[in-house]
């Protein structure tokens, strides 16, 4: 009786030891498993903040239009009195006399969460051309050209589209030259998506590139790699070099 009682005891003693034990190291294990792999980063000195980089509290006195009405608006352009923008539900946006109208959509629904952005589609930067159509960089599809009364939508570049062995997973903003036939484009990542974002910064990954695509020989060059996280573009005034921003790195870069 005593022998069948300590074996009952020690079973239980056994079991309650194993589970107190087992699942917060299983649970360690979980939370261990990191999906990033960081790289070093080294940072400059920061310029001082004077002339030009002095602060200033100008966008304090800004007004709200849209509260609440338009989720997540990336870039913004106008062809005269008319607003175009990008939204966070796919959709590319018209404004005009404080009406919003959806132009667009480049991806399909549901659009409901983050996780729900490689199907709905982000779009990101926006430009005007010359003949007045919207050029447009979906961070999930690819770069597209719509018309900006039809609301006709023209892939230029898919993302299926690998440039150099390397896959597009997260185009970010574009710039063109006044005549229309260069386009100058950044990708972020080739690992992680838009949605992936916080990752991408934590992680200091160098995968980013920029790019220069002809609309009329179809041909794609890469300018620019090894770039942390870019995503702003802009050419300059004399069209003879391209501005970059790094997120990452807190800098631009020209090339």
């Amino acid at each position: 009786m005593t022998s069948t009682y300590s074996s009952k005891v020690f079973r239980v003693t056994f079991m309650t030891l194993a589970v107190t034990l087992i699942i917060p190291l299983l649970g360690a294990i979980l939370l261990l498993e990191c999906p990033i792999d960081p790289q070093p980063l080294s940072f400059k000195e920061p310029p001082i903040l004077t002339g030009v980089l002095e602060p200033n509290i100008k966008l304090r006195q800004a007004e709200r239009l849209f509260e609440n009405q338009i989720i997540g608006p990336e870039s913004i352009v106008n062809i005269d009195d008319v607003l175009f923008t990008g939204t966070a539900d796919g959709k590319i946006l018209r404004i005009e006399d404080g009406e919003i109208q959806t132009l667009a959509q480049l991806g399909h629904g549901p659009c409901r969460t983050r996780e729900d952005e490689p199907d709905c589609g982000r779009p990101l930067g926006i430009r005007v051309g010359p003949n007045n159509t919207l050029f447009v960089a979906d961070a999930y599809y690819g770069i597209y050209e719509i018309n900006p009364v039809t609301g006709e939508v023209q892939m230029l570049l898919s993302t299926k589209t690998p440039i150099e062995g390397q896959k597009l997973s997260f185009l970010n903003d574009l710039t063109l030259t006044r005549d229309g036939r260069k386009i100058y484009f950044t990708d972020s990542s080739s690992k992680w998506q838009r949605r992936d974002f916080p990752l991408l910064v934590m992680e200091g990954r160098d995968d980013g590139r920029l790019f220069e695509y002809d609309t009329v020989t179809k041909e794609v060059k890469v300018l620019m790699v090894g770039l942390r996280f870019p995503n702003g573009v802009e050419l300059s005034p004399a069209e003879d070099f391209v501005l970059v921003a790094e997120l990452t790195l807190a800098r631009i870069r020209s090339c």
